[in-house]
């Protein structure tokens, strides 16, 4: 089911000025914009297979971005089969649609039992 980590992801309050800070200080490379969503993604290499790194706007309270500053999201072959695994062992995933399409990625967000956000993440 799971074949590998897709992307972490930082929750921000300022998308832009956060990735001018990665791009000037780390030399990060934007590989990919989605500016209606805030997120900035960085490329990571050529490597196969390749973990992204991508900054997404959290939003301007305080609280939203420290509650939950870090998203693992796993990648899966076949996202609409992952969520029906992990609804039978009891995972429940947020959102009517259950699976988001966002942007190159379709996504399905769930808890863990402490409340940590995690994703499965399928590329279109």
């Amino acid at each position: 089911m799971i074949i590998g980590v897709d992307v972490v992801f930082i929750h921000v309050k300022n998308p832009e000025k956060m990735a001018e800070w990665y791009q000037e200080k780390l030399g990060l490379e934007i590989d990919h914009k989605t500016p209606d969503l805030g997120w900035q993604e960085f490329k990571m290499g050529d490597e196969r297979p390749i973990t992204r790194f991508a900054l997404d706007y959290g939003g301007t309270n305080p609280s939203q971005v420290e509650q939950q500053p870090i998203v693992i999201s796993f990648k899966v072959s076949n996202i609409k089969s992952a969520v029906e695994q992990l609804e039978q062992k009891g995972i429940e995933f947020f959102g009517e649609e259950k699976i988001s399409d966002v942007g190159p990625t379709l996504v399905a967000t769930f808890k863990d039992p402490e409340g940590n956000f995690l994703q499965l993440s399928q590329r279109k």
